[in-house]
């Protein structure tokens, strides 16, 4: 019974697209707004795609990025605090973070894809 779960999981984590329409399908039943559902769903599995992207990473490049992630992160929250402090003369934390959050998914989205096109081009022709 454990193995299901932990399948289920690595699942989830290596295709993360599928967590991502799971969520916003389930979001959309209990959620009256489509946007709504659509919002839930990158909140819910923007950690599935950084996770997706470390692993696609050490994969394809045999290497270990966990580290330039987070100072990607970091770097992308530090932007957000600067832009807002400057438009508004007040930097909101929780807007900063959500923001953040919103960004990690596209970006990690594009990486993901990117990675996923990488790895099967490198298959079939390197292999």
């Amino acid at each position: 019974m454990v193995d299901y779960i932990v399948y289920f999981f690595a699942f989830f984590i290596t295709v993360p697209f599928f967590a991502t329409l799971v969520v916003y399908m389930i979001s959309r039943k209990v959620h009256p707004g489509k946007w709504k559902a659509v919002h839930k769903a990158v909140n819910w599995t923007t950690i599935l795609y950084i996770i997706a992207d470390i692993m696609l990473i050490s994969i394809i490049f045999d290497r270990q990025f966990t580290g330039i992630a987070a100072v990607i992160l970091l770097f992308i929250l530090t932007l957000i605090i600067i832009i807002q402090w400057k438009t508004n003369t007040e930097v909101l934390f929780g807007k900063a973070f959500k923001t953040l959050w919103r960004i990690s998914f596209l970006l990690f989205l594009f990486i993901y894809i990117c990675l996923l096109m990488i790895g099967i081009i490198q298959r079939i022709f390197f292999y």
